[in-house]
């Protein structure tokens, strides 16, 4: 984890340079490979001191204090929350972005291109458990209807190879894949890569008391699963 601002600039600076030696001297697989299908995302973590100390508006924590770039975010995000308000919310969508950086920047990593299987976004509307994590939609889910598909099922559907967004009379849902993260993982005497998408929520009540612009690691089912999606939210406060 991110213990100090001057930790998050350093270490993150570090790990960028190790990661393009690594890649020329012990060979792709030793990294977590990062491939970027947000510009935005791509674009930062090609430099991450500008990116660390960039001016964005004003975020308010439930301290009182206040962060305007994502060195100052991640530092707070330690030990406090974002207060909790609707124009806060619209305001931390700005560091979507340093969400996604500070994840990232924990290890060594090498950034790629990425083109998702066209599959991917019908993945998240059909196949992500939306009881995983925490969203408007949580509360309204059972065991026989918990996907986007089937919550907002009379809401018209837009789809991108790398987004999907619902929209109902009431609300409007989005999910847009920024990244695949793939981390070396040992399987025995096979050196293997766990792959992870990071996702951005905006979730939106139309008559404007909720909103919410979150990041979500989602992860490919598995046989505890049942087949499904499953997501975390990142940071989790």
């Amino acid at each position: 984890m991110i213990k100090t601002i001057l930790f998050t600039a350093v270490a993150a600076l570090t790990f960028s340079g190790s990661a393009l030696h690594a890649s020329q001297g012990t060979g792709e697989r030793a990294l977590t490979q990062v491939g970027t299908t947000s510009p935005e995302l791509a674009t930062a973590l090609q430099d991450l001191k500008t990116t660390l100390y960039t001016k964005k508006t004003p975020l308010t924590f439930d301290n009182g204090a206040a962060a305007s770039n994502c060195a100052e975010y991640s530092n707070l995000l330690t030990n406090h929350s974002p207060e909790e308000s609707v124009r806060n919310a619209e305001i931390r969508a700005e560091y979507l972005v340093c969400d996604a950086v500070r994840l990232i920047s924990n290890e060594s990593f090498l950034v790629k291109r990425h083109t998702l299987p066209a599959t991917a976004a019908k993945a998240l509307l059909e196949r992500l458990d939306l009881r995983s994590f925490p969203s408007s939609l949580h509360n309204r889910a059972t065991d026989q209807s918990h996907t986007l598909k089937k919550l907002l099922i009379s809401g018209t559907v837009k789809m991108t190879r790398d987004s999907v967004a619902v929209e109902t009379d009431e609300q409007f849902f989005s999910l847009q894949i920024a990244a695949v993260v793939s981390r070396p993982a040992s399987n025995r005497s096979v050196k293997t890569l766990e792959s992870e998408w990071i996702v951005w929520v905006g979730d939106e009540m139309k008559n404007g008391n909720y909103k919410s612009y979150r990041t979500l690691i989602v992860r490919p089912p598995t046989p505890s699963s049942g087949g499904q999606y499953t997501g975390s939210i990142y940071p989790p406060h």
